[in-house]
C-alpha cells in the first residue's frame, strides 16, 4: 500500500487529536470523507493510490490538488470522491 505521510501534503489540514489513533483498515463506500481533516485525507489518497496503483508523489499531489481545488462541494461520499477522480483524471477539470 503507498504510505505517503504528513510531509507530502501541499496544503494546510486540520489534525485533530481524536484522529491520531485511527486505524482505517477497513473501508467502505460510504465513508464520509471530510476534506479538511488531513489524517482523513492522508488516508483517502493512500488507499486511491494503491487501489489504482499509482506509486509516485506527483500522482499523490494531483489527487490532493483536484480535491483540494476542484472537487464539487456536494461531493463527500468515499465512491463519490473517487468516481469523480476517475473521471476527471486524464482531462481537463472544470469548476462545477
Amino acid at each position: 500500500m503507498t504510505n505517503y505521510g504528513k510531509s507530502a501534503l501541499q496544503y494546510k489540514y486540520l489534525w485533530p487529536a481524536r484522529d491520531m489513533n485511527e486505524n482505517q483498515l477497513l473501508y467502505n463506500d460510504d465513508d464520509i470523507i471530510d476534506r479538511h481533516n488531513g489524517y482523513q485525507v492522508l488516508s483517502f489518497i493512500n488507499r486511491f493510490l494503491t487501489v489504482h496503483g499509482l506509486t509516485n508523489l506527483e500522482s499523490f499531489q494531483k489527487v490532493e490538488w483536484m480535491i483540494r481545488k476542484f472537487l464539487p462541494k456536494d461531493l463527500y461520499y468515499r465512491y463519490e470522491i473517487e468516481d469523480w477522480l476517475r473521471k476527471n483524471w486524464g482531462g481537463m477539470v472544470y469548476l462545477y
